[in-house]
């Protein structure tokens, strides 16, 4: 009951990237009747779900749905028949959700490990309807707020008062808040640092642009987090319910202005903590092989300082400790080594 929007596919699709009207554990296959259908006519894609039935509980009777997304931005949920409550459905064996989410998708290079990439999706973006209000013979209408991705010069991109941080990259020659489906390239080209100075090389083109581009990306056209409002009842807010099942298992982070720059800081420690790692193990050999090469030298040269010097302190030197019964309180007195006190070495004369 939903449509996947991403490109990269792993195996929990219902965390990230979907335009659900209902999503659900429906399976096709325990109906004959049932059936999923989708019709694109130039201005509008429908996607139909016919008479699908739950895969557990078949027994509450067959949903019919639908969602229209059109190429101006629109997304249109319709619902013919619903026959029990959306908030009575099972999400045991699959999540159930009714909105939109949109992520991307960032390439990590690992330093310890040459040549291996980690990818790593971040959930940006989500909306979720309210389920209590999706009932026979319902519709949910959304439309999109302006966005940075609408303007195509750096002046009205800079000066925009659209409730976004937009920013423009002269590289990319895009106008962005850095939170959209095009993040890898946005952070590849260093465009996050060029857009703290939020100045334009050339004269601020002052001309108006539409408030939406009708080319604009379905999922990226709503507004971000507590910024998002829909027609009828729909709430757009962080992700902050109880993930089920399918969702703990991808790696999501739930990042704000400092998506990259965190995640950057944390690699850079990693690596300066490996490298102290290094140099503590070298001194640790360093010390290990002067120590066998200062033994080696005294047991070849017994007459030289450093062999006097430990030959007068070795251990049958060392003062012994022996307890003394007495009071209740045990105590220990120091007991010289019996015999002789000095020892030395003459040399034979030649």
């Amino acid at each position: 009951g939903f449509i996947y929007t991403g490109e990269v596919v792993h195996r929990m699709l219902t965390a990230t990237q979907y335009i659900a009207p209902l999503m659900a554990n429906f399976d096709p296959s325990v109906s004959r009747n049932s059936t999923v259908r989708y019709f694109d006519n130039g201005t509008a894609l429908v996607v139909q779900w016919d008479h699908v039935h739950l895969q557990d509980n078949y027994n509450l009777g067959s949903f019919t749905f639908q969602a229209t997304l059109l190429n101006d931005g629109r997304i249109i949920f319709g619902y013919k028949e619903i026959p029990v409550a959306v908030t009575q459905i099972s999400s045991t064996n699959h999540p159930v959700k009714v909105g939109l989410s949109d992520a991307f998708v960032v390439v990590h290079r690992i330093q310890q490990i040459p040549n291996v990439r980690r990818r790593t999706i971040y959930e940006y973006h989500r909306v979720e309807l309210q389920m209590s209000k999706i009932t026979n013979l319902s519709a949910v209408e959304m439309i999109p707020l302006p966005t940075c991705l609408q303007f195509t010069s750096c002046g009205p991109c800079v000066t925009a008062q659209i409730g976004f941080n937009c920013s423009w990259c002269s590289k990319l020659q895009r106008c962005s808040s850095g939170f959209d489906r095009h993040r890898q390239d946005w952070v590849d080209s260093g465009c996050p640092e060029e857009s703290k100075d939020k100045i334009c090389e050339k004269n601020i083109d002052t001309t108006e642009t539409p408030l939406y581009s009708p080319t604009t990306l379905l999922p990226t056209t709503t507004r971000f987090r507590v910024l998002t409002t829909t027609r009828g009842s729909t709430t757009s807010h962080l992700p902050t319910s109880m993930p089920t099942e399918d969702d703990t298992k991808i790696a999501l982070h739930l990042k704000d202005n400092g998506a990259s720059t965190d995640d950057s800081a944390a690699e850079k420690k990693g690596g300066t903590l490996h490298a102290g790692l290094i140099v503590g193990i070298l001194v640790l050999v360093l010390v290990v092989a002067a120590a066998i090469l200062v033994t080696v030298y005294m047991y070849h040269h017994p007459t030289s300082a450093a062999s006097l010097f430990f030959i007068e302190r070795r251990p049958s030197r060392w003062p012994a400790m022996k307890f003394r019964r007495g009071s209740g309180h045990p105590a220990y007195a120091e007991v010289e080594p019996v015999g002789e006190k000095e020892g030395f070495i003459v040399s034979e004369q030649c």
